[in-house]
């Protein structure tokens, strides 16, 4: 028997079409989500949550979802009128059908705009297959495999590079100058298999990774170089100058770093920004936290 659909007939399962009907007004899956995040809520606290919603509009939704038994309406008190309304089994049900919906969207239907993409740069073939795969759930990825391939794949839409610091050609620490020259708003992670010397104070990365690298240190990193973007100048100096104090005092002596004027202009400036920014207290207690951490393992 064929199962070809005569000309007639709709292409798709009728109820599957009422379905999307019943999604596609714009208003219905922002209830079942709002109801979704409560116990229950009155009118008036629907139409807090719901902005830009008319009372008609909201009226004719929550109508309809009680008629296809999504929510449900209890009368609490008649003088004056309260009511409470409230997800049914159903309506529990299709709410896990719009998160997905709702993932589904953020992987492939995102605004280019807000789309996160992390450039990782490294001659090592190996590190950069292996870094882009830990990434690449998460982000857009491009890569290169050396200083010159860095800089053509740099543009406004990349937000973190993860730049290997020694490259033949065109280093890491050439490509890092040149973001900085550009003035790029790009966060910059610094990833090499040298210990860090003195030297490191007068590279501008946000953070530095010694090779080998770890899977969620790595992710780490990157999520939270992604959230620096969102910090003022001021913050995202401090965390940046943090790093590279707990970084080297990891891997050098109390006293070499006493004997050096350079580290002790870096706590000049740590305790000039802690001093005066208020930004700082905003700053989130993990990431501090984090870096103080991992120059510890």
């Amino acid at each position: 028997m064929s199962n070809r659909h005569s000309p007639d007939e709709p292409s798709a399962p009728e109820y599957l079409l009422d379905s999307v009907s019943l999604l596609s007004k714009k208003w219905h899956p922002a209830v079942v989500r709002c109801l979704a995040d409560s116990d229950g809520l009155g009118y008036s606290d629907i139409e807090d949550r719901l902005d830009g919603v008319s009372a008609k509009v909201l009226t004719d939704a929550l109508e309809e979802l009680q008629e296809y038994e999504i929510i449900e309406r209890e009368e609490l008190s008649q003088s004056p009128l309260r009511v409470n309304y409230t997800l049914t089994g159903r309506g529990k049900e299709l709410d896990g059908i719009i998160d997905s919906l709702a993932d589904w969207g953020e992987t492939y239907l995102r605004n280019p705009d807000t789309e996160q993409v992390v450039l990782v740069a490294d001659d090592d073939e190996r590190f950069l297959t292996m870094h882009e795969a830990w990434l690449e759930d998460d982000y857009t990825v491009r890569t290169a495999s050396d200083g010159e391939e860095a800089l053509g794949s740099l543009d406004t839409d990349v937000g973190v590079v993860v730049l290997d610091r020694r490259m033949p050609g065109l280093s890491g620490e050439q490509v890092l100058d040149w973001i900085r020259t550009q003035g790029y708003d790009i966060r910059v992670v610094m990833v090499t298999a040298e210990e860090p010397n003195l030297d490191v104070l007068e590279i501008n990365f946000d953070e530095y990774l010694t090779k080998p690298v770890l899977k969620d240190e790595l992710r780490d990193v990157v999520a939270d170089l992604f959230e620096r973007r969102e910090y003022g100048s001021q913050i995202q100096e401090y965390l940046a100058l943090r790093s590279k104090q707990a970084l080297l005092e990891a891997e050098r002596s109390p006293q070499t770093l006493e004997e050096s004027e350079e580290y002790q202009r870096l706590q000049e400036r740590i305790d000039d920004l802690d001093a005066t920014s208020e930004d700082i207290e905003a700053a989130d207690p993990e990431t501090l936290e984090r870096i103080t951490l991992q120059r510890q393992q």
